[in-house]
């Protein structure tokens, strides 16, 4: 299967290094996997919930991706700075980047910027994915605009090309890291352990435990879930699957 989002509308965008620097840089995308593949977390917005799990889920697969998989690389993308500062120390722990003209997103939705709205309260994959993250624990808050919708791409070195893409349909809707880890191992050529496709799903189990010890989850908001909304509900919806796009 072909992926929607076509390498030609993310290569050359801009994007701004801004973080932990005194004066800010511009670089274009391709430099980012220039000589090496990388994974791209698009993010709908640093203070949200679902956003800092996956940041966290994949922070925890780290090592098997940048070390493993002879040295590729992850990046996070930000479309606000508000917030990134704390999304990058306390979630992410590695390198993001400002595309102030929104452009990745827009790419992921063919050129329109894709959003979602009060609408998606409605929708039961939602309620699947408020409620796997009200069980991992990872916590957010209200501040920014969490309407824009995000995605996840893993890109081939050099010119390359998409070789993954997951697509955020719903809020929450994160990428899943067992099906990005194979899709890295099928770029790098290095066979894949299946005990870390194993482990990716029990760190993700376990996250609940630390993050309820993380001096940063104490006093935040726990019933928040994204675009100003904090919705409630006394029963458990079911769990939603996402599928990535592979070439």
């Amino acid at each position: 299967m072909s992926n929607k989002t076509n390498y030609n509308d993310i290569k050359d965008i801009a994007l701004v290094d801004f973080l932990d620097r005194d004066v800010e840089q511009t670089v274009p995308a391709h430099e980012l996997w220039k000589d090496k593949p990388a994974v791209v977390i698009v993010i709908r917005r640093p203070g949200c919930q679902f956003c800092r799990e996956e940041a966290r889920i994949f922070h925890e697969n780290r090592e098997t991706i940048e070390q493993n998989m002879q040295g590729m690389n992850m990046f996070c993308i930000v479309h606000e700075k508000e917030g990134s500062d704390v999304f990058k120390n306390e979630f992410w722990k590695g390198k993001v980047y400002f595309d102030s003209e929104k452009a990745f997103y827009k790419a992921l939705g063919g050129g329109q910027l894709r959003t979602g709205g009060w609408e998606q309260l409605i929708k039961p994959a939602f309620w699947g994915n408020f409620f796997r993250n009200k069980r991992s624990g990872v916590k957010g808050n209200f501040e920014g605009d969490g309407k824009i919708l995000g995605g996840l791409l893993l890109v081939k070195a050099n010119d390359g090309g998409i070789a993954y893409e997951h697509i955020e349909k719903v809020w929450g809707d994160i990428a899943h890291p067992d099906q990005v880890l194979e899709a890295c191992s099928r770029v790098s050529g290095v066979a894949l352990d299946k005990k870390a496709v194993a482990k990716a799903q029990q760190d993700h189990d376990a996250l609940h435990d630390r993050m309820q010890q993380s001096s940063h989850s104490k006093g935040t908001n726990t019933s928040a879930t994204d675009s100003n909304a904090a919705p409630t509900a006394s029963a458990e919806a079911p769990a939603t699957t996402t599928t990535g796009t592979v070439a």
